[in-house]
């Protein structure tokens, strides 16, 4: 992964959980941004970057707040900072400021908050430009000393994500002039968060001015056509990628006739039980493979989302169980000429499967001759 950054910036919040602000001493702020180009502050942005979206640190996706009272001051900065086309920290560096402020404000309405490092970034990666605000914690070590005695180290840790939010730029001006009907499903804004809607750290993404948002439709079309994409692509999963998308599919029905959100952890533990076979390695890598796609910046399946009913609809299979025959296909495949995989001819009434694979036309042809000699001998002995 390689990551090219503009400006980036570390300020300290300074808060231990369960007690107060000292507001003489809210936060350690450093006036100038960090050099983008050292080699250290470039490995602390990859392995940020890395982390966000992988197992353990799954994104929700939103936007900030449509209401002007609720939402703060940081969105309308934030779009200041869009316009700032020549790239200078002029902007930046206030901008994180203004943050760090915010934060102190929403934080110290909750006991348990906490502070820590925040890391500001503005930089791009795979194509696609982010400003990231992520937090990150002391941990407690241990080293040898010059005289080999062990002694504490702290250190940063850079194990998961404690609490985040990137912005896209791209998508974030999309957005901006999109249709009203368009927005509704659109999203720009990720955060990072454990035990989001917890109060102990919910205070982060108000600070942010982030509000969830309810992509229902985009991923509940996406999600089942992605989980059986991954395992297709999987040599030891290929054979179990329909009936891992049709278990998807009953698992989406459910929860929206439950009226329950949708979960990524549920998810895996459906992938979990088509993986038995593996060998533990093999299994824990694609477990975190597959959530990691699903909940990339280009899938954008959140953690947890509100069932589409109306999109289910859509990719629920079209199933027949007669006496003597039936069919069940994907309701997206179907269409009214040759070029779909199911083609169905309304003036004949004919359904045509085209684009079978390789081992089912064997078993056909097999079948096929196997009629034929049937019928012979039926024939003859007639």
């Amino acid at each position: 992964m390689s990551v090219d950054i503009k400006h980036v910036i570390v300020h300290e919040l300074i808060k231990e959980a369960k007690k107060d602000f000292d507001f003489s001493n809210p936060y350690h702020l450093r006036k100038t941004p960090l050099d983008n180009q050292n080699k250290i502050v470039v490995k602390l942005i990859t392995e940020i970057s890395s982390l966000y979206g992988s197992k353990g640190n799954s994104a929700h996706y939103g936007v900030f707040k449509e209401e002007i009272t609720e939402q703060g001051p940081i969105p309308s900065k934030f779009d200041e900072y869009t316009q700032n086309t020549d790239y200078t920290s002029d902007l930046f560096v206030p901008l994180s400021v203004s943050v760090m402020k915010q934060l102190v404000k929403t934080a110290k309405e909750e006991i348990w908050s906490s502070g820590g490092f925040i890391v500001f970034c503005d930089y791009t990666v795979n194509g696609n430009r982010f400003f990231l605000i992520s937090m990150i914690k002391k941990k407690n070590g241990v080293t040898i000393s010059t005289k080999l005695e062990p002694e504490e180290m702290i250190h940063l840790d850079l194990s998961k994500i404690h609490q985040a939010a990137r912005i896209n730029f791209d998508l974030y001006e999309k957005f901006k002039h999109a249709r009203e009907s368009e927005k509704i499903d659109s999203s720009y804004l990720s955060f990072v968060s454990k035990g989001v809607g917890q109060s102990a750290s919910a205070y982060f993404i108000a600070a942010i001015g982030c509000d969830k948002s309810l992509a229902a439709t985009k991923a509940t079309k996406k999600l089942p056509s992605e989980v059986k994409k991954f395992f297709a692509s999987k040599a030891e999963l290929k054979e179990h990628a329909t009936k891992f998308r049709h278990e998807i599919v009953s698992y989406l029905d459910k929860q929206a006739s439950n009226d329950v959100s949708a979960k990524l952890s549920d998810i895996e533990i459906i992938a979990l039980s088509h993986m038995t076979y593996l060998d533990d390695e093999t299994r824990d890598l694609y477990v975190q493979e597959l959530m990691a796609h699903l909940n990339n910046e280009d899938i954008r399946i959140p953690t947890e989302f509100v069932v589409s009913k109306r999109a289910l609809k859509e990719v629920k299979n079209l199933t027949y169980k007669g006496d003597d025959i039936g069919f069940s296909f994907e309701k997206a495949l179907l269409g009214e000429t040759a070029d779909y995989d199911v083609w169905y001819d309304e003036e004949s009434g004919r359904l045509s499967f085209t684009n079978l694979p390789s081992e089912m036309k064997v078993k056909l042809s097999q079948a096929i001759r196997e009629n034929a000699k049937l019928r012979e001998k039926t024939g003859a002995n007639g």
